[in-house]
């Protein structure tokens, strides 16, 4: 990365995936705007930091880390980020309003049953379902291996597949 059009390349590439990943982590649209412009300042100022490999994860670690500087940094303030609206835009696509409107229930319904699995669980559907991370990637930003991330997404969708059918 010898250029700084390198870097415009890489930001008009994965602005938009690294949103999403961040929406999955804020539910605001406003703050996932601010943590993924910070992710990319920080990128540039510390690309000697990058050892090669998926550049997309890199920006993920760092897009978490910051998410989660800004979530202590609220605790110390004694506010609350349940207090934070949740926007889930679904982008516009040549689908019929109908469509729209049964994607965004659909969606609605998948981000429910999510929110009943743990933390932890929750972040792993999340960048597999919304980021498409692969195992490999959702394992190096969490820290874990590409098993552990491949049987813990399989055992979520297991477990939101029971719940389902139980409620119905």
């Amino acid at each position: 990365m010898d250029d700084m059009r390198d870097m415009d390349a890489i930001y008009r590439r994965y602005a938009l995936p690294l949103k999403k990943f961040v929406m999955t982590l804020c539910k605001d649209e406003y703050l996932a705007d601010d943590i993924v412009a910070d992710t990319f300042y920080k990128a540039i100022t510390h690309i000697d930091s990058w050892r090669g490999g998926n550049i997309f994860t890199w920006l993920c670690t760092i897009a978490k880390n910051q998410f989660l500087n800004h979530v202590k940094k609220k605790e110390t303030q004694n506010a609350s980020l349940d207090e934070q609206e949740e926007v889930f835009e679904i982008p516009a696509v040549a689908d019929s309003p109908l469509d729209q409107l049964e994607k965004k229930e659909q969606k609605m319904v998948l981000f429910k049953e999510m929110q009943k699995l743990s933390a932890v669980e929750r972040e792993v559907m999340y960048l597999r379902a919304f980021a498409d991370l692969s195992f490999k990637e959702i394992g190096e930003v969490l820290k874990k291996t590409e098993n552990w991330a491949r049987v813990t997404y399989f055992r979520c969708k297991e477990k939101m597949r029971r719940q389902a059918e139980s409620e119905a």
